[in-house]
């Protein structure tokens, strides 16, 4: 993966995942999301709600862009039903100044989780990922707290918010 082609990130990339702002090598960023894509897919089906979310996060991490559309296209057009996880994670190079197997397994549980069913295929999915990466069970289950605290979280917000005094 060589490409020179970059996405530059956002101050939300700092302020979400404590990273700063460095830009990504653009086949990097691809490979990463045929990942994402192929997990989010593992139950039989890519629903729109998971896709959406994708796309929502990476115009919020990403400065909007001709290799940021270009990415998302590239994206919409990849055949997730006959990926193989295992064969496009060998290829990424994780030079990354956060730890990158970790953020890509909870982007991957966040993505699965945004059509309101985080399926058993989708979670072994993510497990599978998660030892090809060397990443512990035990942070893939702090990961889904994570995710289901956010909900929560957001929910309760939401719920504060429509309320009237």
């Amino acid at each position: 993966m060589s490409s020179e082609k970059t996405i530059q990130l956002s101050k939300y990339a700092k302020y979400k995942y404590g990273v700063f702002p460095q830009p990504v090598n653009f086949e990097v960023g691809v490979a990463a999301g045929c990942v994402l894509l192929a997990i989010a897919g593992a139950d039989g089906e890519l629903r729109e709600e998971e896709i959406q979310w994708y796309i929502d996060e990476q115009e919020m991490l990403a400065v909007d862009s001709e290799p940021l559309q270009e990415y998302l296209e590239t994206l919409r057009k990849f055949d997730w039903k006959n990926a193989n996880i295992e064969e496009i994670l060998s290829g990424i190079k994780f030079d990354f100044p956060i730890n990158f197997s970790r953020s890509m397994l909870y982007q991957a549980i966040k993505m699965s989780r945004a059509d309101g069913n985080y399926h058993e295929k989708e979670k072994a999915a993510v497990a599978k990922a998660a030892e090809i990466l060397g990443v512990e069970s035990s942070v893939v289950l702090s990961l889904e707290s994570v995710a289901e605290m956010e909900e929560t979280a957001d929910r309760l917000r939401i719920a504060l918010f429509e309320t009237e005094v």
